[in-house]
């Protein structure tokens, strides 16, 4: 059955920070997004090794056909989510990336979040600030063009601070550091740290992606990715954008 947005998916996205909107790519368009996803991992590969992670933005490769990515960001469902979540204003991004499995070795990100955690040097109080009384900001998707189990987030934690049992399971350390993998480990011992690492947040949750499924959510909230070898990736990473976005992305506020 064809995706179709409701209600529930508003008060998901806001009381949890995530929702999943399942079935959502057409079979015709996921077959072209797959062949693009193929070139696109063969160029990251190329240009950045065979454990990178992304492409992005898509639209600088002319290798590329980017008229599926655009198709996939204008499909009707997807912007009935958009604007029955985040309003009308909210618009397509130039950033659509994709996420790819590594090829050689386990690994994942730190524990994160979005425009805070990862922006070294950024005013954390601007940000909190930003985070928690403008809900409408700050939004992302994962649309996996194949089954991907890569996301983990902790639900809730998109409209608050971190808690003491967060920090304390880093020791103190914020943003924590991600899984040591030191190159004498063996591949399997590099899968089972990573998988344990990601574990340790309090309260973290696997989200499991069937092949058209959208993960929104919300990228403030704590969140990671896991990524093994042994699982075929391809999965589209972007956001849609309104005023507040723009002007956030425009001038991130700093403390130096």
């Amino acid at each position: 059955m064809a995706f179709r947005y409701s209600e529930r998916h508003r008060e998901e996205y806001y009381s949890i920070g995530l929702t999943v909107l399942r079935g959502v790519i057409p079979a015709s368009l996921l077959s072209d997004l797959r062949r693009e996803a193929d070139t696109a991992r063969e160029i990251a590969r190329r240009e950045h090794g065979p454990q990178a992670q992304r492409l992005q933005p898509v639209y600088k490769y002319p290798e590329l056909n980017h008229q599926p990515f655009r198709d996939f960001l204008a499909l009707p469902q997807m912007r009935a989510t958009v604007e029955g979540i985040l309003g009308t204003e909210h618009t397509q991004s130039e950033i659509m990336g994709i996420l790819f499995e590594p090829q050689e070795a386990a690994w994942a990100t730190p524990w994160h979040r979005d425009w805070g955690y990862n922006v070294p040097g950024i005013d954390l109080d601007a940000f909190f600030a930003a985070a928690l009384h403008k809900p409408q900001m700050f939004n992302q998707l994962n649309a996996a063009l194949y089954d991907d189990h890569s996301l983990w987030v902790v639900p809730g934690s998109h409209n608050r601070e971190d808690t003491a049992a967060e920090r304390d399971t880093f020791g103190g350390r914020i943003p924590p550091p991600g899984p040591e993998l030191p190159p004498e480990m063996s591949p399997e011992e590099k899968e089972l740290t990573c998988l344990s690492y990601t574990r340790r947040m309090p309260g973290a949750v696997q989200v499991a992606l069937g092949a058209s499924d959208v993960a929104f959510y919300r990228a403030v909230g704590w969140h990671i990715g896991n990524y093994v070898p042994s699982t075929r990736r391809a999965t589209l990473h972007d956001g849609f954008y309104g005023p507040d976005d723009h002007a956030w992305q425009a001038n991130v506020p700093m403390t130096v």
